[in-house]
């Protein structure tokens, strides 16, 4: 999946790519933290009013469902 990130709240305007990451679906709790860096190409990431979650495999299932995501920030 791959994070974006909005300067605006209403996720308007060209996303700031906060990163691609795999979930482990072999991992020993369903819950995993995956840490977005400070900078990215050299720049600090700006202060961001929204994210999303962009699924763009599920391993060939026909569909993706989330319970939970969290966003922690600073």
């Amino acid at each position: 999946f791959r994070l974006l990130g909005y300067e605006d709240v209403g996720a308007y305007g060209e996303p700031v790519e906060l990163g691609t990451f795999q979930y482990d679906i072999n991992g020993p709790f369903s819950m995993q933290t995956f840490t977005i860096p400070q900078t990215i190409d050299g720049m600090s990431v700006p202060k961001l009013k929204a994210v999303s979650l962009a699924v763009d495999t599920n391993w060939g299932a026909d569909y993706t469902c989330l319970y939970r995501f969290r966003v922690h920030g600073y």
